[in-house]
C-alpha cells in the first residue's frame, strides 16, 4: 500500500504515484463507489435536472450547434456559477434581466461537494496510507 504525506495530498502528486493510485482505485470498487455517490448526490439535489434544462435551452435557442460547442458552454456556465458563488456575486450582468438560460444556476451544491470529498477520501484511504 503506497503512503502519502497529508501535506503532499494538497499539492501536485508525481505521475507515477497518480498512476498507482488510479490503478488501485480501478482494481477494486473505489471508482464505482465515487461515481455512485456523486451521481446520487447530484440527482437528489436537482443539479442534473438543471444541467439538462440549460443544455436544452442552449440547443433550442440555437446558441450551440455541435457537441463540442455545447460542452464548452456548459463548462463555462459551471465555472462561472461556482466562481460567482465563491466571490459572493450573483452572476448578473446588465439591468433587471436574465434570459431563461442565465437564470439556471449550475453551482455545485455544497452537499455534493462535501459528500463527494468524503467518499473520495474514504476510497483513497482504502488503497493508500495517509501519513
Amino acid at each position: 500500500m503506497p503512503s502519502l504525506p497529508i501535506a503532499q495530498a494538497s499539492h501536485d502528486l508525481t505521475q507515477d504515484f497518480r498512476n498507482e493510485l488510479y490503478a488501485a482505485l480501478l482494481s477494486g470498487t473505489g471508482i464505482r463507489n465515487i461515481e455512485t455517490t456523486l451521481s446520487q448526490e447530484l440527482q437528489e439535489s436537482g443539479w442534473l435536472d438543471k444541467l439538462k434544462a440549460y443544455m436544452q435551452y442552449l440547443l433550442r435557442e440555437g446558441l450551440v450547434t455541435s457537441h463540442p460547442e455545447l460542452m464548452e458552454k456548459v463548462m463555462e456556465k459551471i465555472k462561472s456559477s461556482n466562481t460567482d458563488a465563491t466571490n459572493g456575486t450573483n452572476g448578473v450582468n446588465g439591468t433587471n434581466g436574465h434570459s431563461e438560460g442565465e437564470e439556471i444556476d449550475l453551482r455545485l451544491p455544497e452537499r455534493v461537494t462535501r459528500q463527494g470529498s468524503k467518499v473520495v477520501r474514504q476510497e483513497v484511504e482504502k488503497v493508500c496510507e495517509l501519513v
